[in-house]
C-alpha cells in the first residue's frame, strides 16, 4: 500500500514539475513576443481601448496628469498614423491638420465607446 502512495505522489510531483518547467523550454512563446517587436500593427480598436483604459486609470487617480497626457498623446499620434500616414509623417505640417486629425481620432473613439455602451 505504501508503494502505491509513493508511486502516485511521485507522479503528481513529476507532473507539477513538468508544467512549471515546460514553458521555459517552449520556443513558440519567444516567436510571439519577437513578432510584436518587429512592428506588427495594432488595430485601431486596440489603440482606442488602450486610451479608454488610460482615461479610466487617470480618473481613478492611478496616473498623474503629466503621465496621462504623455501616453494619451503617444496613442493619438499612433492612431493618427494609421488613419492618415502621409499627414503625420510630414514634419512641416500646419497646426490645423493636427487638430483635424485629433478631431477624427476623438470622433472614432466616441463611436467605439457608444458601440461598447450599447453592447454591455
Amino acid at each position: 500500500m505504501d508503494y502505491i502512495f509513493l508511486l502516485l505522489g511521485s507522479m503528481i510531483v513529476i507532473t507539477c514539475f513538468y508544467f512549471i518547467v515546460s514553458p521555459f523550454f517552449n520556443r513558440s512563446g519567444e516567436n510571439d513576443s519577437h513578432s510584436e517587436e518587429k512592428g506588427a500593427e495594432m488595430p485601431l480598436e486596440m489603440i482606442y481601448a488602450a486610451v479608454n483604459e488610460l482615461e479610466m486609470d487617470f480618473h481613478m487617480k492611478k496616473l498623474t496628469k503629466d503621465d496621462f497626457e504623455a501616453m494619451k498623446t503617444q496613442y493619438h499620434t499612433l492612431a493618427a498614423s494609421y488613419l492618415k500616414p502621409e499627414k503625420v509623417q510630414n514634419k512641416n505640417q500646419p497646426k490645423g491638420n493636427v487638430d483635424k486629425a485629433d478631431r477624427e481620432i476623438l470622433k472614432e473613439l466616441n463611436k467605439i465607446r457608444k458601440q461598447k455602451g450599447t453592447k454591455g
